[in-house]
């Protein structure tokens, strides 16, 4: 059968969804595009903001008007099954814990999930350890639509990294709802440094990427284990607010003190770390003060890109019955503010790397001896090299940076770990 599989959202659905086609492509299916008439259409759906909800009802309307049987699975489909069926009353809808028999649904034949996962389109795979948070911002609903946090056995994550490894791959992302969580459903738990530590015990060469980690979850063997060389000088710490008060309300278990303390100990450590965050602006009683001290905080410590998003309610959280709400022009032009110090904040840690050697991983030809990759570090690379190994590690020398980019050519020895 000629099957769509189309996913919106955070990492672990894309590593979801590289599971699913995985076993739809060893059963023998084949992966086609919307405009290819499909038979079947998988719809893979976030809901973390309103946008993400526009975005997956257009996307949802699209598959339905190819005519193929639609299935709707993902956060969406947790929270807003209602507005799902008023789309048609035909879709399949699979929630998240049952995903896996998306596959049966599909092949009858098929009784279970292979380790094996077919990732040829994607250099740098996705590994989910866990899903499901334990928290309970007021803002969230993941929680909801994802359950309590759930650990995969350290047996299955490490077999899966140990094949991927096999297969040539340099570099595996972690990813999970919530990863500072890892373990604390096992017996004998040893947390995520536990996971981490027999990862690198059990592998040779591939270098590991944490997706996103809490800034209090970093503890002392996190410090650790980040001087190791095999664990990617990047990290992306979800801060949300700069303000204690906005942090308070949003139900976050930390304040600016303890986060800059945190910060301070991993730069004490590696102070060339790539560290990204979230924010929001606008959240519920936001004023002008309390954005500025979003402000300045991101202004004066070294995060180096930032992912914003203007708060949306989220239906039935704390945060949608709060007074206080911002206006929608207003919390735009804090965005745009915000905006202008990321875009800042990029090129200048972008500009600190010309003159150095980079570990990138290539991704993908751009051009004939032109790769394009990731580094170490997290960030896009344009480079010479003669040969395009996809997934394999490169040594290059960045000579310039331009829009967006490092430019840089490939040294002649591969890396070896």
């Amino acid at each position: 059968m000629k099957i769509s599989l189309l996913t919106l959202g955070c990492k672990t659905n894309l590593s979801e969804s590289d599971r699913i086609r995985s076993v739809l492509l060893q059963g023998g299916h084949n992966m086609v595009s919307l405009k290819e008439s499909p038979d079947i259409c998988i719809v893979n759906t976030c809901t973390v903001t309103k946008k993400a909800d526009y975005q997956c009802r257009q996307l949802i309307r699209r598959a339905v008007r190819t005519g193929a049987r639609v299935i709707v699975t993902g956060c969406y489909s947790e929270i807003l099954e209602k507005e799902i069926r008023a789309i048609s009353e035909d879709i399949d809808i699979v929630k998240n814990r049952n995903k896996d028999k998306i596959i049966n649904m599909i092949d009858s034949n098929n009784k279970s999930f292979s380790l094996k996962i077919n990732v040829s389109d994607r250099a740098r795979p996705f590994v989910k350890i866990q899903e499901g948070c334990n928290f309970r911002c007021s803002y969230c609903v993941i929680h909801r639509a994802r359950g309590r946090a759930r650990s995969r056995p350290e047996s299955e994550i490490i077999g899966e990294i140990k094949g991927l490894e096999e297969e040539g791959f340099e570099e595996v992302v972690l990813t999970g709802t919530h990863i500072g969580l890892y373990g604390v459903d096992l017996p004998g738990n040893t947390g995520l440094s536990g996971l981490l530590r027999k990862i690198l015990l059990c592998t040779e060469r591939v270098r590991l990427r944490l997706s996103s980690l809490e800034a209090k979850e970093i503890d002392g063997q996190i410090l650790e284990l980040l001087e190791e060389k095999r664990i990617c000088p990047h990290l992306h710490l979800p801060l949300q607010s700069g303000d204690d008060r906005i942090l308070s309300l949003m139900k976050r278990d930390y304040n600016i003190k303890e986060i800059e303390k945190k910060l301070k100990e991993i730069y004490k450590i590696n102070r060339d770390i790539n560290l990204g965050t979230d924010v929001i602006v606008g959240f519920p009683g936001e004023g002008d003060p309390e954005f500025m001290n979003t402000y300045n905080f991101l202004k004066e410590h070294s995060f180096n890109y930032f992912h914003i998003f203007p708060y949306s309610d989220r239906p039935g959280t704390e945060a949608s019955m709060m007074g206080g709400k911002v206006p929608g022009d207003l919390k735009k032009e804090r965005y745009n503010t915000l905006k202008g110090l990321d875009l800042q904040k990029r090129h200048e840690y972008r500009r600190a790397q010309v003159g150095s050697v980079l570990e990138v991983v290539s991704e993908r030809p751009v051009r004939e001896g032109m790769v394009r990759g990731k580094s170490a570090n997290y960030l896009d690379v344009l480079f010479e090299d003669k040969e395009f190994r996809k997934s394999k590690t490169r040594k290059v020398k960045i000579l310039k940076e331009s829009k967006g980019l490092l430019l840089g050519i490939a040294l002649n020895e591969c890396i070896s770990f």
